[in-house]
């Protein structure tokens, strides 16, 4: 008997026992089903966190004030100023990098139109905006000169533009005072909610870092310390490390730094994001553990009900020999009807994974406030369910299988 043939025997068993069929398949269906699903959640949730740590500029690194080195008892005094990042962004000081910025945050009162608020009002360098991914919805981004010359023009997150205006849109070429002191509103970002160091991006509102220092925070900073951050900007992902380590080298013969721990604290994003992604993809492995026990489960089901359609069709078994059927044809014929209900069920199985991934961002939107998230299917996780499901086919249709086979002729036919 060839495999095509076999198969047509196998559903036509199956569509014998159509009831029992599907309340065989159905471990299967759920256990496949929850796998995809699990893991499609994964990936959405993973895509959101990759995203995230994206808006925290790709290839940037941060450096602030202070060391968290907790080993050693005396620790150097906090250093880091804004002549810092300019001697970094000096041609050939950080061969690995093509960008140095600052930010200088704090809180300020903020009025428009008679209405007054608190926000976090932050100084930046122009080169801010083209380190980090800031999006821009109009107006325009103030310029290395109008930064250099303290003037007083800023740049208003989307959610503080319509919180003061009514209206993005409406907030360009307005003035605003901070601190009592006058800004006109030059742009208005596009930016949406989500992490970042400073500011939320919707939240913020940017000012000329030397006005910031100068005429809003002058006396809010120490000599030492004048910036809350800098940021450099790698050349690319591969030149990330060597760009730490050669601002590392700048700033402590700066600091005059020998065998003193560093006053500052590099933090690299993408080793964080890189960390997160192993915490994901080790919850994601468990997860399919999880859901993998209904497969197990569904696999028993198999194994019992080919049994009890050995122990039926013995009989059919003992005819096939006595016509000339060898064991192998046999013993082939089951393993061939337990791998087509395992695939049957596999097939419906991955139909209820994409019904259980629409669940999945439905959760990711509503429940983890993920915004843009999508549990997405991926071909690997349809082919792993599929050799799965082949698997749990073979591993618990053989036994029956094998039973059929080894079935004496005489004994099968006087068998009632």
């Amino acid at each position: 008997m060839n495999l095509f043939e076999s198969i047509r025997v196998a559903l036509i068993a199956l569509r014998t026992n159509k009831l029992r069929s599907l309340l065989t398949m159905l471990g299967i269906i759920i256990g496949v089903g929850a796998v995809i699903g699990m893991l499609a959640m994964g990936n959405g949730f993973r895509q959101y966190l990759d995203g995230q740590f994206d808006q925290l500029g790709i290839g940037a690194v941060y450096i602030f004030a202070g060391s968290t080195d907790r080993k050693v008892s005396t620790q150097q005094p906090p250093h880091l100023t804004a002549a810092d990042a300019e001697a970094l962004g000096q041609p050939g000081a950080v061969p690995a990098a093509q960008g140095v910025g600052v930010q200088l945050g704090r809180d300020a009162q903020v009025s428009a139109g008679g209405r007054q608020y608190t926000y976090n009002v932050s100084g930046t360098t122009p080169s801010i905006f083209t380190i980090l991914p800031q999006k821009l919805g109009t107006g325009r981004f103030y310029t290395a000169d109008e930064e250099r010359e303290s003037m007083r023009v800023t740049v208003l997150g989307g959610e503080v533009a319509k919180k003061l205006f009514g209206a993005p849109n409406d907030a360009l070429g307005q003035r605003i005072t901070i601190n009592g002191v006058g800004f006109e509103v030059v742009g208005v970002l596009n930016a949406k909610k989500g992490i970042s160091i400073g500011n939320d991006p919707s939240q913020a509102i940017y000012v000329p870092y030397s006005t910031a220092r100068d005429r809003l925070f002058r006396n809010q900073v120490a000599p030492e310390v004048d910036i809350d951050f800098l940021v450099i900007k790698a050349r690319s992902r591969d030149q990330i490390e060597a760009a730490i380590r050669q601002a590392t080298e700048v700033l402590r013969a700066r600091h005059r730094l020998t065998y003193q721990n560093n006053d500052f604290t590099v933090l690299n994003p993408q080793q964080i994001a890189e960390q997160v992604g192993g915490i994901i993809t080790g919850f994601n492995a468990f997860l399919g553990l999880v859901a993998g026990i209904s497969l197990l489960v569904g696999g028993i089901g198999i194994m019992n009900i080919m049994l009890v359609s050995v122990s039926e069709r013995t009989r059919e078994i003992g005819l096939r020999k006595a016509v000339g059927a060898r064991r192998r044809d046999i013993l082939f014929q089951f393993l061939i009807e337990a791998i087509v209900l395992c695939l049957i069920g596999g097939v419906l199985g991955i139909g209820l994974g994409y019904v259980f991934s629409l669940g999945g961002t439905f959760v990711l939107l509503s429940v983890f406030q993920a915004e843009g998230a999508r549990a997405t299917v991926t071909p690997g996780a349809i082919m792993l369910a599929t050799a799965v499901a082949s698997l749990i086919g073979i591993t618990f249709g053989f036994f029956p299988a094998l039973t059929a086979a080894r079935l004496s002729p005489i004994t099968a036919l006087r068998s009632e």
